[in-house]
């Protein structure tokens, strides 16, 4: 599916004298998307931590921070920009693959440093 295939979601419009324009903005931004899922990442590393080894920690804590931020960041694009962003998964989750490496790494070298 190239770039002339995908589907065009247009801006939503507003009146000057509605009151509460934000409201009318979906919450599918791929921030938000991208949060949910790296929470949803951490709540697994939390039961490795949990069940299999404390050296998990790390991780768990990098995939919270990380998935936090993209909830935050979606408020603030919800707030600020105008209509509604095209979340394409496959990107999305290739985003969260990203950022479980980059927990692995820093958890790797916590575990390095210990030693």
């Amino acid at each position: 599916m190239g770039p002339e295939e995908s589907p065009r979601v247009e801006p939503v419009e507003h009146s000057a004298d509605e009151s509460d324009e934000v409201a009318a903005r979906p919450m599918g931004t791929r921030s938000f998307v991208y949060g949910a899922k790296t929470l949803v990442t951490s709540l697994v590393a939390l039961l490795l931590v949990l069940f299999v080894d404390e050296g998990f920690a790390a991780a768990f804590w990098v995939l919270l921070s990380c998935g936090l931020l993209g909830v935050m960041f979606s408020l603030i694009e919800r707030s600020t920009t105008s209509g509604a962003e095209v979340v394409r998964n496959r990107r999305v989750n290739l985003d969260v693959v990203a950022t479980v490496a980059f927990a692995l790494a820093v958890t790797a070298v916590v575990a390095v440093l210990q030693r």
